[in-house]
């Protein structure tokens, strides 16, 4: 059975196992590649350098924005001209998704070395944390352009289904920094600025590896010649790429907000939460995985105009991610203090990652909800809808949350706010969702491929 006849036709447990399946596996490896810097820097006992770590955080969300813009925008753009056999149209997507994507990471690279002194004080570095983020920030910084092409090429290569490809590329880039962390931090004694020089070469390998990968696939293109900047290209690409890549770029604004709260409770608190959201982001990827890997399908079905298999998919992964995401919060609730002290023998980052732990996680069972929600929407195309649910989550619910319960509830507020926000952001997201799918029945669709197609 080929991707295109799957993604139309396949049970929908079957579906999963193609297609979110690897996609699982390709965030579980992302999860692993962000623990491991942490991990290796808190075998030390550098507890200042696992705070750094976590002030970083915010950095890597804006080099994630920008792969998430391109590469998901042309995921989505991709999947709906496959359906549509605009095979044209796949190629340019793709080759200008790699050559815009080389250009943001660069000039990514550029603005971190010009501006490192404003931005370590914007990232809440005080005295002690500073030369830390700047060692890691200056070496970090030359991996943006591999980082951020290595991510748009992995999200392009689910445009048809192929989901095992991107599994592929960062699977090989993680396990190089894996294997790396340990030999630059500990046998080399180059400390934080060893596992930053490991996440270059990570995402280098990485790159190489996707690049490879997308030259073999002959529906994609990595040719300048198929390079358009043509606004049915480029606008197409970034307004569909926009919701997704906007949540992520306001979550390091809103992160490094709360980051700067953190401070006032101690850089112990910042590490202690370095750690604990560890757990969040496991349970959040995994999730994210199960409902991103069905979204080339969402795409793809929209595009062929088969509203019965929309709604058949949908509800399928959303009941899935509902089932992992709450299997996955009782366990990290069980095991939480064993999850902390493998990272940090800290007595004071103990006290504080039990709670904060217990704060990312009591959310986890709404979050698939939240998740399908947002892939429908982007799937289908309701851009401005997908904007407003992604920027909801990330700041405009968020920063007004996580103020007042500050406010009110001191550092208990801060630990909490992200599942209070969750709540509400997951409860609009579904009436937006009900609205659009409302206003689908009422549209004609288009003729649907033959399901023997």
């Amino acid at each position: 059975m080929t991707t295109q006849h799957m993604m139309r036709e396949a049970s929908i447990p079957r579906l999963l196992l193609q297609m979110s399946l690897p996609v699982i596996l390709v965030m579980l490896v992302n999860v692993l590649y962000n623990m491991a810097d942490v991990f290796f820097m808190g075998r030390t006992g550098e507890t200042m350098a696992v705070a750094a770590i976590a002030l970083c955080g915010p950095v890597f969300s804006v080099f994630s924005a920008f792969n998430t813009l391109l590469g998901f925008g042309a995921c989505t753009a991709a999947s709906m001209a496959l359906g549509r056999g605009e095979y044209q149209r796949v190629r340019q997507f793709t080759s200008f998704c790699l050559y815009s994507s080389l250009l943001v990471g660069s000039l990514s690279m550029a603005a971190v070395w010009i501006a490192m002194k404003p931005m370590l004080s914007l990232l809440g570095a005080d005295e002690v944390t500073a030369p830390y983020a700047a060692a890691y920030l200056r070496v970090f910084a030359l991996s943006a352009p591999f980082m951020v092409s290595a991510g748009s090429l992995g999200n392009t290569l689910r445009a048809d289904g192929d989901s095992k490809s991107a599994l592929v590329g960062t699977m090989s880039g993680t396990v190089i920094n894996i294997l790396l962390d340990p030999l630059f931090i500990s046998v080399l004694h180059r400390g934080i600025v060893g596992a930053a020089a490991a996440t270059v070469i990570g995402n280098i390998v990485s790159f190489c590896v996707m690049l490879s990968v997308a030259r073999k696939k002959e529906t994609f293109s990595v040719s300048l010649r198929d390079f358009s900047l043509r606004k049915e290209i480029s606008l197409t690409v970034l307004s569909y790429g926009l919701p997704m890549a906007a949540g992520t770029l306001l979550m390091s604004f809103s992160t490094t907000f709360a980051n700067r709260l953190l401070v006032l409770y101690g850089n112990e608190a910042v590490a202690a939460q370095g750690v604990a959201g560890k757990a969040g982001m496991l349970i959040a990827m995994l999730v994210m995985g199960v409902c991103m890997g069905v979204q080339p399908a969402v795409s793809y079905v929209y595009g062929s105009g088969d509203r019965r298999r929309l709604r058949q998919v949908v509800l399928g992964t959303g009941l899935s991610a509902v089932i992992i995401g709450t299997v996955l919060g009782l366990a990290f609730l069980i095991f939480r203090d064993r999850f902390v002290t493998a990272f940090l023998d800290n007595d004071a980052v103990i006290i504080y990652g039990r709670r904060m732990v217990l704060g990312s996680i009591v959310s986890a069972p709404f979050y698939g909800v939240y998740q399908m929600c947002a892939v429908y929407l982007q799937g289908t195309g309701k851009v401005s809808y997908a904007t407003f649910t992604a920027l909801m989550q990330k700041g405009i619910v968020y920063l007004p949350v996580l103020f007042l319960l500050h406010r009110f509830f001191g550092l208990t507020g801060l630990i909490f706010a992200p599942a209070v926000t969750d709540l509400i952001a997951t409860a609009v997201a579904l009436a937006l969702c009900l609205n659009w799918a409302s206003q689908l029945r009422q549209t004609p669709a288009a003729n649907p491929l033959p399901r023997s197609a």
